[in-house]
């Protein structure tokens, strides 16, 4: 619905002029779009923008930070803190005269988006409502000098089962500052059985590898996600804590090369502000593909998340 009503609102979106797209979805983009530089933070949605043969797409802060724009389109994040960071990215690269858009739908927050964009501009103005959606222009925008990802990591230690551990914590990363239920039920069965390639799928903030590294430090850590946030977030939490392991972007099982030793994992159910299963039963489904034999996989959930699992694995091995 966003991109439709971008579509809807073309005119003001010239082709002739330079344009920043920040974080559109993975879906056929309008044609003002396909003239701009891209940058997505969603590893999903880069894979599909190149399927689609879009070359002027980039995976996270980079190259594209580095030019001035007339116009940036911010498509609503999911939360508060993220879009303060998209937000400093679009002062810090619009031209002094340029314009900012916000699109996003009503569910998402577009409302209370509009009045953080008002915040950094002059003028702004409501230029369509339709399909349960919003989009907004700020004019005469105050600019800044530049974005630095570092001023939105913070550090946080937490305890776990006695061990300290520092944690980076970055906007977009899910449990940001804090250590959620279900990883910390986890956690404090304190798992030692792991051996070589352990894969930490889904590693958002890096705590579950950190902490089973710690516990098992002869293992080989890997850890996946497809938020580009999360992989920072990740390396910065194993530097903080002296602790190597490889760290790189893959939809589940796409990049990850060869047969792992074991898998631990609280694996992501959320797409946006929804529920998604498919991923992480997609994985489940692959996992016997890619794991040597008799290795361990250790995946924690909610109650509510009803994993189809095919009878492949029925060693539940802790639950509350």
């Amino acid at each position: 619905p966003t991109v439709q009503v971008i579509g809807r609102n073309e005119e003001f979106l010239s082709q002739e002029l330079t344009r920043l797209v920040i974080e559109p979805p993975a879906c056929a983009l309008e044609p003002s779009s396909h003239a701009a530089n891209i940058i997505t933070f969603n590893y999903r949605s880069l894979r599909f923008f190149e399927d689609c043969n879009l070359h002027s797409v980039e995976f996270g802060v980079g190259e594209y930070l580095k030019s001035k724009y007339q116009q940036v389109v911010i498509f609503m994040p999911k939360s508060k803190p993220e879009l303060e960071l998209f937000l400093d990215i679009a002062t810090s690269v619009v031209d002094s005269e340029g314009t900012i858009y916000l699109v996003g739908e009503k569910k998402s927050g577009i409302a209370s988006g509009a009045k953080r964009l008002s915040s950094r501009a002059q003028e702004i103005t409501k230029l369509d409502s339709a399909k349960h959606c919003q989009l907004w222009e700020a004019t005469t925008v105050t600019t800044s000098d530049g974005f630095d990802i570092d001023r939105y990591i913070e550090t946080v230690e937490i305890d776990i089962n006695g061990s300290a551990l520092k944690i980076a914590s970055v906007p977009g990363v899910f449990s940001i500052g804090r250590l959620d239920e279900g990883t910390e039920l986890l956690l404090n069965q304190k798992i030692k059985r792991l051996k070589g390639r352990t894969l930490d799928f889904g590693c958002g903030a890096g705590v579950i590898g950190a902490y089973v590294k710690q516990l098992n430090p002869e293992i080989q850590l890997e850890c996946i996600d497809i938020n580009w946030f999360a992989l920072l977030a990740t390396e910065k939490t194993l530097s903080l804590n002296g602790l190597e392991g490889t760290v790189y972007p893959s939809d589940g099982w796409s990049d990850v090369k060869g047969r792992v030793n074991g898998v631990i994992t609280n694996p992501p159910f959320h797409q946006g502000v929804s529920t998604e299963y498919e991923t992480t039963e997609g994985f489940i489904k692959q996992a016997f593909s890619k794991m040597a034999k008799y290795a361990p996989m250790y995946i924690v959930a909610n109650n509510f998340l009803r994993y189809v699992l095919n009878g492949s694995y029925d060693n539940t091995i802790f639950h509350r």
